[in-house]
């Protein structure tokens, strides 16, 4: 007999829902549900600094020695710089901390130099007349960027391969 007079008030209700155009909503006391553990993992990461050579983004940073005269040879005599551009967005006018790395193969006689297409000659980089030694940190700030040169060394009693040589590496800039 309950479950008759339920199933009439339901019945009822339902009527009143449809000719009043009223939203009846009926909750239980029971209910079947599965719980799920959901994980999210994001970097957060800063907004990078693009480096690029003198022709402007996306260009390479080149260095070119000329001719090297055997006979005359001081590294002195022949250093050069490399003439980079850092550009880190609006990020630049609070003067970020920064560190830079010169990604590239030490030369076989030297490991503080980078390696070059001839095997008895390396390049010594520095950073402010200081050495940057190839895959280690040097950290500065966006406003006191390091002027960076680069030095032809030459193995001491070796013979040199005449000819152009080369050597490439990648100028790295990130966040501290």
């Amino acid at each position: 007999m309950i479950f008759l007079i339920q199933i009439i008030k339901e019945r009822l209700l339902l009527l009143f829902a449809i000719l009043t155009n009223t939203l009846i909503i009926f909750f239980s006391g029971f209910c079947i549900a599965e719980t799920y553990t959901l994980t999210i993992k994001v970097d957060v990461i800063e907004s990078t600094c693009d480096v690029y050579g003198e022709n402007g983004p996306g260009q390479p940073i080149e260095v070119s020695f000329g001719e090297i005269n055997l006979n005359k040879f001081t590294s002195e005599r022949y250093t050069k710089n490399i003439d980079y551009h850092l550009d880190c967005g609006n990020k630049s006018s609070s003067n970020p901390n920064l560190k830079l790395k010169l990604e590239s193969s030490s030369a076989g006689f030297n490991t503080d130099l980078v390696e070059t297409s001839n095997p008895n000659l390396g390049l010594k980089i520095q950073a402010d007349n200081t050495l940057l030694l190839p895959n280690e940190y040097r950290n500065f700030t966006y406003q006191t960027q390091p002027v960076l040169t680069a030095t032809p060394v030459f193995h001491e009693g070796k013979e040199i391969e005449l000819g152009l040589f080369k050597a490439t590496g990648i100028l790295k800039v990130e966040y501290q």
